[in-house]
């Protein structure tokens, strides 16, 4: 054999060898570049008297939300908002989470707030025969900026959805919830505060649950931070920063509920855990069931990679008891 046929072959056999060691390169500068830019510090504005200068003169000035209406009356209506963007189909989970508020806390009206023409499915059917004249559609459109600036393209849903639920408190006042925010018992606790919210894990503001009359000063405050929007950060101006640069300041704007609102991760107990009789304690519970795929064990998730009516009857964790308490019409009688 020739010396260049030799040489050839010895060039044959590197090349797949070099291709794989590029993309091995390739694969791990992605990844540092990428866990460089998530460990990027976030900042927060210092205290900005001229920010909280926007709401002097409003009719809560010096009101008390430790104690709320000094007679006990109420000031947030009884009304509850949902809000349902880009689908028109209504899944188990939100439909259980539709139907607890309707039973626990007995609003005067839900509302669902959607740029959907019509909603589909037996879900959708089981909310509408179930509430009847409670139910109230009001139709919006999903918005792609925010004071001039473009929303996320990563996040645009979960941003504008951010953005529409303090619009939606600031017209209307009420009890906003998640679509995944499941009542526990009544929220009327709170309604004799300007307004109530949970805090998760950080702390920051948990804005899956949020209870406001709608002349509330934070709701005002909350909305004007926009101005400085950060478009690559899931949950900067929904839950940090609101919390860093104006709750921080003047904590006495809101009533704060540590721990009962349920806004906290408890994705353990509900799908881990084999028994959890503490949720009922709770007034509200966030279920997160959007992230179960990465908070439930491997083994679990992979039984159950969704909870639906086809397998919530014998599903054999808390949120299980749950949902069959709220929706389980096509259950044995039995279970």
């Amino acid at each position: 054999m020739s010396a260049l046929n030799i040489r050839k072959r010895r060039i044959a056999r590197a090349c797949p060898r070099a291709i794989i060691i590029i993309i091995i390169i390739i694969l791990l500068l992605f990844i540092l570049i990428k866990k460089y830019y998530s460990q990027q510090p976030i900042h927060f504005r210092p205290y900005d008297p001229k920010l909280f200068e926007r709401v002097k003169g409003s009719i809560f000035e010096d009101f008390d939300n430790e104690t709320g209406t000094k007679d006990g009356s109420f000031i947030v209506p009884n009304q509850v908002h949902f809000l349902f963007f880009n689908s028109s189909f209504i899944p188990y989970v939100h439909a259980v989470c539709v139907l607890a508020a309707f039973r626990n806390q007995r609003p005067e009206k839900i509302f669902f707030h959607t740029n959907v023409v019509e909603f589909t499915g037996e879900h959708w059917l089981k909310i509408k025969n179930t509430l009847g004249s409670v139910l109230e559609i009001r139709n919006i459109t999903l918005p792609n900026e925010i004071f001039g600036q473009k929303f996320s393209q990563n996040f645009h849903l979960w941003h504008a959805g951010d953005v529409t639920r303090i619009r939606i408190l600031m017209k209307h006042g009420g009890i906003f919830l998640d679509n995944d925010s499941y009542v526990v018992r009544s929220l009327d606790a709170f309604r004799k505060y300007e307004m109530t919210i949970g805090i998760i894990d950080g702390p920051y503001l948990g804005t899956q649950v949020l209870i406001a009359n709608k002349d509330a000063r934070f709701l005002k405050l909350w909305l004007e931070s926009y101005r400085d929007y950060n478009p690559d950060s899931w949950y900067y101006n929904a839950g940090q920063k609101p919390m860093r640069e104006i709750l921080i300041y003047k904590p006495e704007l809101v009533h704060t509920v540590p721990t009962l609102l349920g806004v906290h991760t408890l994705s353990e107990r509900l799908y881990i855990w084999d028994r959890w009789e503490n949720w009922r304690k709770y007034y509200s519970v966030h279920l997160i069931v959007r992230h179960r795929r990465y908070m439930d064990k491997v083994w679990n998730y992979f039984w159950w990679p969704y909870l639906d009516e086809t397998n919530i009857c014998d599903y054999p964790k808390p949120f299980g008891v749950m949902a069959r308490e709220i929706y389980s019409d096509f259950c044995p009688k039995n279970k």
